[in-house]
């Protein structure tokens, strides 16, 4: 029997950030883009690895479907940078978890995983300052290998807590997470290609001596071919306690961008020059779409201000057509377009010779013949 507590709303706001504090473990769902499937070997964590995320002011999440731009050129940072810590299981143990082979360190918790060639899945936690423990007696399945775009699943789960060894907090729910968007994002410093997103949706209920607290945790997670974590996130968190018909809403969104780790190809010109085309740096160039039949987009970000030139070249090579020779301009993003009439090109492959200063960055697409 639970005795010796006074219940408040300050108990109900402090019981539900510990449940359902929002961690990189709910950052983890498994995207992909179009024949790209992510997978544990390249998007699961890395022993010892440290991940800050910068806080940005919320933003709306946008659509989903396909062929999306998802254009956040426009966010804000604000000065929070949460840390989170990936580490080999801990000497540390706790009551009720034996197959924990992953821990998790994140302001001041340590959550004990378990990770697989299939799936990783979350056994609970402790956090020893506050005095909390936390055991799942059905883990939550937060990421599962592969997933593509288009699939999804639904894990139940449940546990229970103990606050100061007496305070005693049951919970159930279910987890549901879908891969639910492609396309481009668009970022202050950077355009990222082959993006997915993937919505996860998390609904439970607390139950303890207070009273019953309805949890919906919402997120959007955006993934891209060659990042091992995603890009940006957005969460939506509704509690309502006992029912109530006002529910209280906390949104917050996050980025993490320094993780590029593909390989870029490198295209060669005619004079046996090889250019490495830029994806981190002072500068960023997305088309789309591509292949077209008539028009293709053009973006890019200056770091900045510096003159711009852009050549249109074919596939032999040949210069083709100077669209900007030297412009100066300001730093941000630019836009532009190949096609119609002012560009009358016959179908083929072409490239865009991009020249930011001292830098180039050759980007290459196809023309469709027209419909």
């Amino acid at each position: 029997m639970i005795i010796g507590y006074t219940c408040s709303l300050n108990n109900f706001k402090f019981t539900m950030r510990i449940l359902f504090s929002i961690t990189i473990l709910s950052l983890l769902s498994i995207g992909a883009f179009a024949q790209t499937t992510l997978t544990r070997e390249n998007n699961s964590l890395i022993m010892g690895e440290s991940v800050t995320y910068m806080d940005i002011q919320f933003v709306e999440p946008g659509h989903s479907g396909a062929n999306q731009v998802w254009d956040f050129t426009g966010i804000k940072f604000t000065e929070k940078n949460p840390i989170t810590s990936f580490l080999p299981s801990t000497a540390e143990t706790l009551e009720g978890i034996s197959n924990s082979n992953l821990s998790i360190s994140d302001d001041g918790y340590n959550y004990f995983m378990n990770s697989s060639e299939k799936r990783l899945e979350e056994l609970g936690y402790v956090n020893k300052t506050k005095n909390m423990t936390m055991v799942y007696s059905n883990p939550v399945l937060k990421m599962k290998y592969p997933f593509s775009y288009g699939d999804t699943y639904s894990d139940a789960f449940a546990g229970v807590a103990f606050f100061d060894k007496t305070y005693r907090i049951d919970f159930t729910g279910d987890y549901t997470a879908t891969a639910d968007g492609y396309g481009t994002l668009l970022m202050p410093n950077l355009i990222v290609e082959n993006v997915m997103r993937v919505k996860s949706v998390k609904k439970g209920i607390q139950v303890n001596p207070c009273g019953n607290i309805k949890i919906n945790i919402v997120k959007y997670s955006w993934y891209a071919e060659g990042y091992r974590y995603p890009v940006l996130v957005i969460t939506i968190i509704e509690n309502t306690p006992n029912n109530s018909m006002a529910p209280q809403i906390t949104k917050t969104a996050s980025v993490y961008t320094p993780q590029i780790i593909k390989t870029v190809n490198t295209v060669t010109e005619t004079n046996g020059t090889t250019i490495k085309p830029a994806i981190t740096g002072g500068v960023s160039v997305s088309l789309f779409p591509n292949p077209f039949s008539e028009k293709i987009n053009y973006t890019y970000f200056l770091k900045n201000d510096m003159p711009v030139s852009i050549m249109l070249y074919d596939i032999t090579g040949r210069h083709n057509q100077l669209i900007t020779d030297k412009e100066p301009q300001s730093s941000g993003f630019h836009s532009g377009d190949i096609g119609g009439l002012r560009h009358a090109l016959p179908a083929g492959v072409y490239y865009l010779r991009f020249t930011f200063g001292e830098q180039v960055v050759v980007q290459k697409f196809v023309k469709l013949e027209a419909q």
